[in-house]
């Protein structure tokens, strides 16, 4: 089985989840709406080009070559994304979009945090063979190489609006992980880069850690590999996203219970209403 982080993650959320989407592969039941990534996927496309291409010809990029570039890159992630601009939740319009990225991408290239994209590589594919013939694949959004250094510092962008929301720090100990197969070598750093707060938050790392992460994969891959029984894990956080949630039971019950309000009786006694 070739295992990555996403399906790894599918199966600690749910393992019901996991053979549905990755042993099965049922067909997904709640339609998908890429508006939610747009901004995410536009900025990381950019800093993937800028790292990999364009910082060896001219390091500083004007404004308005920004501009260009990124209005070329938007169409391009628009035909590769289906996208319900009249859906709840969405709040700009497709313009909108591609100011906020052009926004954050001017401030981080005018700023010292530019230097976490200079030499710096993107989207690096890392394998690994288990003994038991599994691979263990990953792609890195960056792995940047300190100047003065033989360190490696690992970074995965984040178009989120909150700070330290809806991330998972494993995410980075799983890219540790296979650094360290691949290259013998221990980060000297990792952390999540925040487009939109041009900040770099790192994640603290050491061999111990690392160490325990490891375990705990090793045990979640057997399950994974050699399981029989996915049983459902539903839960509020797990169900939310899922995309099978419209037709799983278990996150039914979840969502009935989610959805229960308290009502007040004529006597002013508080009922619930289950």
């Amino acid at each position: 089985m070739r295992i990555d982080y996403h399906k790894w993650r599918a199966f600690k959320d749910c393992p019901k989840k996991f053979h549905l989407q990755h042993i099965k592969k049922e067909p997904v039941t709640v339609p998908t709406n890429d508006y939610f990534k747009l901004y995410g996927v536009l900025t990381q496309r950019f800093f993937q080009m800028y790292c990999n291409i364009w910082r060896f010809k001219t390091p500083y990029l004007f404004p308005e070559i920004i501009r260009e570039r990124l209005e070329k890159l938007y169409r391009g992630v628009l035909l590769a994304s289906t996208v319900d601009w009249d859906a709840k939740g969405v709040k700009l319009t497709e313009e909108e979009v591609l100011e906020q990225s052009y926004a954050s991408i001017c401030a981080i290239m005018e700023s010292q945090n530019q230097n976490y994209f200079l030499n710096t590589k993107s989207e690096i594919t890392i394998e690994i063979k288990t003994r038991n013939n599994d691979v263990i694949n990953g792609r890195i959004d960056f792995i940047h190489h300190p100047p003065t250094s033989k360190d490696i510092i690992i970074i995965d962008g984040k178009g989120t609006e909150t700070l330290g929301k809806n991330i998972d720090k494993n995410q980075l100990f799983f890219y540790a992980l296979l650094c360290y197969f691949k290259y013998n070598i221990i980060p000297a750093q990792m952390g999540f880069f925040y487009y939109k707060f041009n900040t770099f938050a790192p994640i603290p790392i050491d061999v111990n850690s690392l160490n325990k992460f490891r375990a705990e994969l090793s045990l979640d891959i057997k399950s994974m590999t050699e399981g029989k029984n996915y049983p459902a894990t539903p839960g509020t956080k797990a169900c939310r996203y899922c995309l099978y949630k419209d037709k799983c039971s278990e996150a039914t019950k979840i969502k009935k219970k989610a959805t229960s309000k308290l009502e007040l009786d004529g006597d002013g006694l508080v009922s619930f209403g289950f």
